[in-house]
C-alpha cells in the first residue's frame, strides 16, 4: 500500500478555540468543539454556549449557492469573541447575511418574512439616526444603503420575488452619488484601507515574530502567505490549522517527488491527508493547496530540517 494514502483518518472532535472557527467556515467535519463546550458547531451551525446561541449557519440556495446566515443577536463579551472569530473565518467570497433568526425550533431555515422584516426596521432606524444626527449622519446613511444592498442579495439568493426593498430619498440620493463620484469614493476607500494596511501591518509583524518564536496566543495570521512551525509533534500553520508531523513528512514526500517530476498533482480521488485537512492541489514549484491554504515551498522548505531530524530541538 502507498504509504502516502495510508494516513491516519480518525476525525478528531476536540479542539483549541482558534480551530474550531475554521473547521466550521470549510466544513472540514461534521462537528467539533472545544474542550469546556463553549464553542461548537454540528453541521452547518456553529454555537456560542449552547443551541439557544446559534452564531453563523450554512446554507444552499436551489442553485447551488452557498451563503452564511450571520445573527444579530446581542451578546456577551465572551461570545463576542466567538462571534468575531467566526466572522473572519468565512471565506471572502461567500456572501453573507446578518439576520437575526438562523434557523427555527426544528434546525429548519427560518421564517423569511422575519429577517426580511428586520432588515426594513434596521434600516428605518438607521434614517431615523440620520435625520438626528449632527456629525454621524454620512455614516448612518452609509450603514443603511449597505442594508439595503444586503436585503436586496438576500431575496435574491433566496428567490423571494414578494420583498419591497424600502424605498428611501436619502439612500437613492446617496447611491446615485456615490456612482457619480466613483472616482472620489475610490480614493476615499483607498485612503482609509491605507490608514487600516498601516496599523495592520504593524500589529501583524509583531504576531509573525511571536509566531515563530512559538508563542501559543499568535495562532492566527491573516493576511500573509501562510507560515508553519513546529511545535512538538504537529505543524502548525498561522491560519489556526495543524497536523501531525508524521503526516507532513509523507506530505513533504510528494511535494519534492512533484517538483523533481515536474508533474503537477491534482487532487483526482486519492485522498492525502494532513491531519483532518486534505491536499488538493501541488504546484510544480511546490506550492501546496490544502482548502484556503496555499502555502509556498519556500516555507515548507524552511521547516524541513525539523521534519526529517525527528530529535531536532523544536519550539
Amino acid at each position: 500500500m502507498n504509504p502516502i494514502q495510508s494516513l491516519e483518518e480518525v476525525t478528531r472532535h476536540v479542539y483549541p478555540n482558534h480551530e474550531i472557527p475554521h473547521l466550521w467556515a470549510h466544513q472540514s467535519q461534521d462537528e467539533a468543539r472545544n474542550s469546556t463546550g463553549s464553542f461548537y458547531f454540528n453541521g452547518p451551525t456553529i454555537y456560542s454556549y449552547g443551541s439557544h446561541f446559534p452564531i453563523a449557519r450554512h446554507v444552499t440556495n436551489e442553485r447551488g449557492e452557498r451563503a452564511v446566515l450571520f445573527t444579530t443577536a446581542h451578546h456577551s463579551v465572551t461570545t463576542s469573541g466567538h462571534c468575531s472569530a467566526v466572522a473572519r473565518a468565512i471565506p471572502p467570497n461567500v456572501p453573507v447575511f446578518r439576520v437575526p433568526h438562523l434557523l427555527d425550533s426544528w434546525g429548519n431555515l427560518p421564517n423569511h418574512a422575519d429577517n426580511v422584516e428586520s432588515y426594513i426596521r434596521r434600516i428605518s432606524e438607521l434614517l431615523g439616526k440620520a435625520k438626528r444626527a449632527r456629525v454621524n449622519r454620512d455614516w448612518h446613511q452609509r450603514e443603511g444603503l449597505g442594508l439595503r444592498q444586503q436585503l436586496q442579495g438576500y431575496a435574491a439568493f433566496f428567490n423571494l420575488s414578494d420583498v419591497a426593498v424600502p424605498d428611501s430619498d436619502e439612500l437613492d440620493a446617496l447611491q446615485s452619488w456615490i456612482a457619480a463620484h466613483e472616482e472620489e469614493e475610490r480614493e476615499r476607500r483607498e485612503e482609509a484601507a491605507r490608514l487600516a494596511e498601516q496599523e495592520r501591518r504593524r500589529e501583524q509583524a509583531d504576531r509573525i515574530l511571536r509566531f515563530y518564536a512559538g508563542d501559543p496566543d499568535a495562532n492566527y495570521i491573516p493576511g500573509v502567505s501562510p507560515m508553519l512551525r513546529v511545535v512538538g509533534d504537529e505543524v502548525q500553520t498561522s491560519l489556526g490549522a495543524r497536523f501531525p508531523v508524521s503526516h507532513a513528512r509523507l506530505g513533504l514526500a510528494l511535494v519534492r517527488k512533484v517538483r523533481e517530476s515536474g508533474q503537477e498533482y491534482v487532487r483526482n480521488g486519492h485522498t492525502i491527508h494532513l491531519g483532518n485537512y486534505v491536499i488538493d492541489r501541488i504546484e510544480t514549484d511546490g506550492t501546496v493547496h490544502v482548502g484556503c491554504h496555499v502555502v509556498k515551498w519556500g516555507e515548507i522548505e524552511r521547516i524541513t530540517p525539523q521534519l526529517v531530524c525527528p530529535l531536532q530541538t523544536r519550539a
